[in-house]
């Protein structure tokens, strides 16, 4: 029973670790590269949960030594101690993991992917000319954010001027005129 016990203490601790000093999800990563060509990549910028978090394990293996710790004290028999144990700690770990995928199903992000402004309206606020950047303010939603811009080939806008955003760079939009 020991046995049992010193391996759910093990659990406990990491499981506190794993809440104090880990990061449990393996997603929202947005690669922006600033190439001539941009990578939006990622699971569509949602955090993910992983079974082989520190905090799901944690929990398997706390419960895999508390649920062989009671068996052992009203069984004795080590098989039946461990496969009570594996099914303890089985069913902690899917109750943590289902917890903590509800949990990060629920936070939101405010992150605009550059690739989902294709076909949306911009204000230039600096002046881009035909070979620099400039800077425009797209409208998404309640926000405004600004990004650096460049300007169809051959193409100059001064400050104040409606444009369309009409493919990405990267983090940087590219513009032209309304009407195109």
């Amino acid at each position: 029973m020991r046995v049992f016990l010193a391996i759910m203490i093990a659990g406990v601790i990491v499981s506190i670790g794993g809440s104090l000093f880990g990061h449990d999800h393996d997603g929202g990563m947005d690669h922006d590269h600033d190439h001539d060509h941009g990578h939006d990549a990622g699971a569509g910028n949602e955090a993910t949960v992983s079974v082989f978090s520190t905090k799901v394990i944690g929990t398997f293996v706390t419960g895999f030594g508390g649920g062989g710790a009671i068996a052992q004290h009203y069984w004795g028999n080590l098989l039946q101690s461990s496969l009570a144990g594996l099914l303890v700690g089985v069913f902690m770990a899917a109750i943590m993991y289902g917890a903590m995928k509800l949990l990060y199903s629920q936070q939101s992000t405010s992150l605009v992917e550059t690739a989902s402004l294709i076909g949306s309206p911009a204000l230039v606020i600096t002046d881009i000319d035909a070979n620099s950047l400039g800077q425009v303010t797209v409208r998404t939603g309640l926000e405004a954010p600004t990004y650096l811009a460049r300007a169809t080939p051959g193409k100059h806008f001064a400050k104040g001027t409606r444009v369309v955003v009409v493919a990405t760079s990267g983090s940087e939009v590219v513009v032209d005129d309304v009407q195109n």
